[in-house]
């Protein structure tokens, strides 16, 4: 049984001596050697599945881009059809009523002369019969009120003519005046259609009004090239082109502006800017077929009054 009080002779001091203890020993329960390789397989797994994912999504983004490219070039390519097989619809419409009308004028043109002719023949037979009914009255009762009333007549019968013949001659001016307006108006329409269906489906449209207006650039220093949101990045791409195309020029940078219709651009400098917008082209266009073909609105044609 142990004790529980000492007496001081029964302590023994022993602080100053050496105690040996023996090192402990631990027993490893579990082998985590297993665990750390399975997981190295399964991360090799996971990484091969990985690349195999990624080669897949490659091959498949090249497979979409290849198809949208190919429906891109069908989509352009039936627009293009369209639009030429419209502007040949229009084309052959506009030769059809152009046709009508000329047959429809060298109509009244036949049928106005014959009256003419017909009004001439019955005037000239009556001025015959009046100068002769006068000249007789005039040789019996001595007076010259026969010749006057003669004269008096075929006087009103000419005017007569000439009024039928340039009313028939005002109406076949009206008439191809008519359709003058009408293939005018047809033209500018297909060309507006043409122009839309153009800056809308070939991209480097804006590219190339870029290139027209830098040429005329007459001043150097910083340019700023404004152009519509989609024809952003293509332009930025060719900063480079166009900085060698003009000379001397400090920089150039191209920024967005809604303003400004797809595939135009209007181009800044500090002494002004040129505007190469697609509505402005269209202008000129019409402007300069409209200078061809001048519509008569001055009431010009021919006049047999004499």
């Amino acid at each position: 049984m142990a004790k529980n009080i000492f007496h001081q002779v029964e302590i023994e001091d022993i602080t100053r001596q050496k105690v040996q203890l023996e090192a402990p020993v631990f027993t490893i329960k579990h082998d985590y050697s297993t665990d750390i390789s399975r997981e190295k397989a399964r991360l090799n797994e996971l990484k091969a599945e990985a690349e195999m994912f990624r080669t897949s999504w490659v091959e498949e983004k090249e497979r979409m881009i290849e198809d949208a490219r190919e429906e891109a070039e069908r989509i352009k390519n039936s627009a293009e059809d369209t639009v030429l097989e419209t502007v040949r619809n229009k084309t052959e419409a506009a030769e059809k009523t152009l046709k009508e009308a000329e047959d429809e004028a060298a109509f009244i043109k036949t049928r106005a002369e014959e009256d003419a002719r017909q009004i001439i023949e019955e005037a000239e037979a009556n001025r015959d019969r009046v100068y002769e009914e006068a000249r007789e009255e005039a040789r019996t009762e001595g007076r010259k009120i026969g010749w006057d009333d003669g004269n008096a007549e075929v006087e009103r019968l000419t005017e007569r003519i000439h009024g039928i013949i340039n009313a028939m001659i005002e109406k076949r001016r009206e008439i191809i005046e008519d359709v003058e307006t009408e293939l005018i108006e047809l033209v500018l329409l297909i060309a507006r259609k043409v122009v839309k269906v153009i800056s809308e489906n070939q991209k480097n449209i804006v590219i190339h009004n870029i290139v027209q207006a830098l040429k005329k650039l007459k001043s150097r220093g910083d340019v700023a090239i404004r152009v519509n949101l989609s024809d952003l990045n293509m332009a930025s791409e060719h900063i480079k082109d166009f900085i060698q195309l003009v000379e001397h020029v400090k920089s150039i940078s191209v920024l967005e502006d809604s303003s400004v219709d797809k595939g135009g651009a209007v181009i800044e400098t500090d002494f002004g800017e040129i505007d190469a917008r697609i509505h402005n082209q269209l202008r000129e266009i019409e402007d300069k077929i409209l200078d061809i073909v001048p519509i008569k609105t001055n009431g010009e044609g021919e006049d047999v009054s004499g």
